[in-house]
């Protein structure tokens, strides 16, 4: 009896800890046709994300994989300092990135719940090596698992997928902030993610709840993943285009200014490093440089300016990176040359000339270098190779706030040709307009701060107040220069003033063209006192270069160059005082006075001259004399 009991009890089937979905029961050709549509919409998710945060669409590298770029996902997207746009600049990059980060944390789930965790396996490999994000691609990996397992198959799905995204959100909170940011900036720098669970619940609302009804029929996963990529793409190309990312691209984050390699360097290093290399000293073995350390590092320093008037370096010299300002040249023009070749109809079009015109102005000041083993650039000095971008941007965009500074240089260069009354009407058109476009950019930046402020657009432009001021001083000197004072009746006269403008104060010939000047006009000469000046500016002892202005402006009181003299002259004392230590505070006090008095004098002397402006705000930083 007991055995024909034991004989009758059911068999118990044990069932596998990975569940099938409910998908799976429709025909096998019409769900594999669904899901291959899903995958492909997921794939062009995460392409698009690769395409707005690096620029390409696809970026992975296995081998430049670092353990901080395997978790990366923080500051570089939030604040485009990669290659993408920032969110503080283009909030709607906020929904952007929240619409496409959705889709890849909820899509994967959504296909583990309703198929299998074999069919989310795809996603998650799109999600490692399209979107290039292997960190996340781990935690969906747990999440899919996770959306598999039977003990989480919960009568409510929309619960039990909420649950699985739970490494999705620690991936967010550990690894998604701007931690290097302010506090405020830091908090909103969470805004994409969680715009991103928000999306992603919605979308499993959406598949989930529709699916109660349709008995989770095939199709909807895709169907939908579709709608909120073409919303994702559709908001980023009316908010935020791709012409602007290709200007974050290729111009906004190359502004040459910002370029190290054309910041001022100390070549000492680099050139002992270069002078002991066996290698280096061999090959200079072969040529007739003197034997004696000192000729021959001086005969070295000639050689290495001769090379930079060509933009390269000598053969022989090793280049530390920091150096290289020819490659760095090359690879900005480049990045210019694709933006302007891309989206010549860009409203960005300006400033990608301005950048590309002021980069082809860089050149070193060579009499630094052999002096003082210096690297130094300067870039306002307008070189005629330069010109022709200078036109292109003051033709193709007169209104734009950068075309002043094309203006002014092409004036420089109608000066120089001796068409001065056409250059300054170009100068006094530039000045006023310059003048309405300062006080419109000082008024922007006297907003008052909000809980908002933090989101600041981008600026329309380049020019910031720093450089209208700058350009502001050099458009009155020329204007100033090229006045109908210094030109008077004499063909002569205004072929030398030509000759003047054109001089380049950083070339090494250029005390001997002040001198060859000199000695062509006379005593009375109305250009005589600029020519003064300019020599006076070039002594290097600081104590005499002193007693020459100030002799100069004793002779030349009434003239634009005397009256410079003297404002040059209580620039130099507080160059000198700000120098001094506190060990001689005697003589740093006697500097602070002598400083007061040239600048007080220069003011009460001369109120209606271009620099009485600067030479008030400068009394007015200085400390009260005890």
């Amino acid at each position: 009896m007991d055995n024909e009991q034991i004989g009758k009890r059911p068999k118990v089937v044990s069932k596998s800890f990975m569940a099938v979905g409910p998908t799976l029961h429709y025909s096998h050709e019409n769900v594999l046709k669904c899901w291959l549509l899903a995958v492909v919409a997921f794939s062009v998710s995460c392409l698009f994300w690769s395409k707005i945060v690096t620029g390409s669409f696809w970026t992975f590298d296995l081998h430049s994989l670092s353990f901080s770029e395997f978790w990366r996902l923080g500051q570089p997207i939030i604040t485009g300092v990669s290659r993408g746009v920032s969110i503080f600049e283009y909030p709607w990059q906020i929904l952007v990135l929240g619409l496409l980060m959705g889709i890849l944390a909820i899509v994967p789930v959504l296909i583990s719940q309703l198929m299998s965790f074999s069919y989310s396996l795809p996603f998650i490999l799109a999600v490692f090596f399209l979107a290039d994000l292997p960190g996340f691609a781990i935690c969906l990996l747990v999440s899919c698992v996770a959306a598999a397992c039977r003990p989480l198959r919960f009568r409510s799905r929309i619960i039990a997928a909420a649950l699985c995204t739970a490494p999705q959100l620690l991936y967010w909170g550990f690894f998604g902030g701007a931690w290097k940011l302010e506090p405020i900036k830091l908090g909103f720098s969470y805004a994409p993610w969680i715009c991103a669970w928000l999306v992603g619940l919605a979308i499993a609302g959406l598949v989930l709840g529709i699916g109660h009804y349709t008995r989770y029929r095939p199709g909807l996963v895709w169907a939908f993943t579709s709608i909120f990529l073409l919303l994702a793409i559709v908001t980023f190309e009316i908010r935020i285009g791709f012409d602007e990312l290709d200007y974050q691209l290729y111009v906004a984050k190359n502004d040459p200014e910002q370029a190290v390699e054309f910041h001022e360097h100390d070549i000492t290093e680099a050139f002992d490093r270069t002078l002991a290399d066996p290698a280096v000293e061999k090959y200079l073995a072969g040529f007739f440089y003197p034997t004696e350390s000192i000729q021959r590092r001086a005969e070295l320093k000639r050689e290495i300016q001769t090379q930079l008037t060509y933009d390269r370096w000598p053969s022989w010299f090793i280049v530390p990176p920091e150096l290289n300002f020819p490659a760095k040249k090359r690879e900005l023009f480049e990045q210019y040359d694709s933006f302007i070749s891309r989206r010549s109809q860009s409203p960005r079009m300006p400033i990608s000339l301005y950048y590309k015109a002021l980069l082809s102005e860089y050149r070193p000041v060579y009499n630094i270098l052999g002096q003082e083993e210096i690297l130094r650039f300067y870039n306002d000095y307008p070189h005629r190779d330069s010109l022709p971008i200078w036109h292109r941007l003051y033709e193709q965009f007169p209104e734009s706030s950068e075309s002043l500074e094309a203006r002014c240089r092409i004036a420089h260069d109608w000066a120089g040709r001796g068409e001065f009354e056409q250059a300054e009407k170009l100068l006094v058109e530039t000045q006023n307009k310059l003048r309405e476009r300062l006080k419109l950019l000082e008024e922007d930046q006297t907003q008052s701060e909000t809980f908002f402020s933090p989101f600041r657009p981008l600026a329309d432009s380049a020019m910031t107040v720093f450089k209208f001021t700058e350009l502001q001083r050099r458009l009155n000197q020329l204007h100033n220069l090229i006045s109908s004072e210094n030109r008077a009746d004499d063909p002569d006269t205004g072929k030398r003033l030509a000759r003047f403008v054109m001089l380049n104060p950083h070339n090494t010939d250029f005390p001997w063209h002040l001198d060859e000047l000199l000695k062509q006009m006379g005593d009375k000469d109305p250009l005589r006192d600029n020519i003064l000046l300019a020599k006076a500016k070039l002594i290097a002892d600081e104590q005499l270069r002193a007693e020459k202005l100030a002799q100069l402006h004793r002779d030349f009181q009434n003239t634009e160059g005397g009256m410079q003299a003297l404002y040059e002259l209580g620039l130099l004392k507080r160059r000198r005082w700000s120098q001094q230590n506190d060990s001689n505070l005697e003589q740093k006090k006697k500097l602070l006075v002598e400083t007061r008095a040239a600048l007080t004098s220069f003011t009460e002397k001369y109120p209606a001259s271009i620099f009485t402006e600067q030479a008030k705000k400068i009394l007015e930083d200085l400390p009260a004399a005890d």
